[in-house]
């Protein structure tokens, strides 16, 4: 009803949330700085998690599909954000308007959020691409040799950074491990629990799992995995360490069975490389279709091809990155993220 006193339309507390509930994540986003109530109604009645569920069931166009690291004059890299969208039989990719600020060497992609560092610099930032709003986390002081992880907790819906010392002469290797929400924004230290290693590549969640591969103290390569909700080390089963830098057209998936016993299968995909160059070796996968996306692994020219391909049909498909910012001569690197979704959580 409308008061007499003319303050306006008084709308019930119950419909006002349903009503923000309708809304795309981005304009919620916004509202969430109308005023102190209405960020109060949207953090306390409207879980972010639900944001991001009904992201995964109807992926938007505004999430992120890929970043590109990008090489420019002086040595200076810029990352960016992009969004796909069909435009044409080849499935281009359009830059979406907005990027990433920082001199940024690694990323890592979880549930909406993008966490990135510098090799040289060593501070980890969080940047969501839904708020467009970055924040670095405080410094770890652990040496500048460091390698992070970033991942998920499903059982606590909390977000945690893990921070790994490269080895040095000291007897156990540091590790440290920062909660996003945690009132105290301190780093907490927990034992590395499994032995020396140094590690490379990128990380993934799954499952409340982090994955990634490592060099052992032997010199041999590894697969350990970080358990988000114990924040225990442990090593992946010796048969997925297969022998890295070997060519070959066929591609190897393993599927997780059962993530408790550690069971795997795998699936032999043939000639799946059959007529793309050795280059492309960045592997993704896409959601909700299953597809498994194949991109150059070092600094490409903008405007080469990637491919799509679905194992399901054993088909697959070119598309061509492009820019309306950057020049066809740049020189970019392709991060394919894995289930791209949006999310309203402050960072702060």
């Amino acid at each position: 009803k409308r008061k007499r006193s003319g303050e306006g339309i008084n709308i019930p507390l119950d419909l006002t949330v349903e009503i923000l509930h309708r809304l795309p994540a981005k304009y919620l986003a916004r509202t969430r700085y109308v005023s102190k109530q209405w960020r109060t109604i949207i953090d306390d009645y409207i879980v972010k998690n639900s944001v991001v569920t009904r992201s995964l069931s109807q992926p938007s166009p505004d999430a992120p599909h890929f970043i590109l690291d990008t090489l420019l004059d002086g040595g200076v890299v810029f990352s960016y954000t992009y969004s796909r969208q069909i435009r044409s039989e080849r499935n281009q990719i359009v830059e979406k308007m907005f990027a990433m600020t920082a001199t940024a060497r690694e990323f890592q992609y979880v549930r909406g959020l993008i966490g990135f560092w510098s090799c040289t610099r060593g501070q980890f930032t969080l940047h969501n691409p839904t708020t467009r709003r970055s924040v670095p986390l405080p410094d770890t002081g652990i040496p500048p040799r460091r390698f992070y992880l970033f991942g998920y907790d499903p059982l606590r819906n909390q977000y945690k950074v893990a921070c790994i010392a490269r080895p040095t002469s000291e007897p156990e290797q540091s590790c440290k491990v920062f909660t996003l929400g945690d009132l105290g924004k301190e780093w907490r230290n927990i034992k590395c629990c499994i032995e020396r290693h140094s590690p490379f590549g990128t990380a993934v969640c799954i499952g409340g799992t982090i994955y990634y591969t490592a060099t052992a103290e032997n010199q041999r390569n590894v697969i350990i995995s970080f358990n988000v909700v114990s924040e225990m080390f442990s090593h992946v089963p010796e048969k997925l360490n297969g022998r890295y830098g070997k060519s070959s057209l066929d591609m190897d998936v393993w599927v997780m069975e059962n993530a408790e016993k550690q069971e795997w299968s795998k699936i032999t995909h043939m000639a799946v490389l059959q007529g793309i160059p050795s280059s492309m070796c960045r592997f993704g996968v896409t959601h909700p279709g299953g597809e498994i996306v194949i991109v150059p692994y070092f600094y490409y020219y903008l405007g080469s091809e990637g491919y799509y391909y679905n194992p399901n049909i054993n088909s697959r498909r070119s598309f061509v990155i492009q820019s309306p910012r950057l020049g066809g001569t740049d020189l970019v690197r392709i991060w394919p993220v894995t289930d791209p979704v949006e999310n309203i959580m402050s960072l702060m």
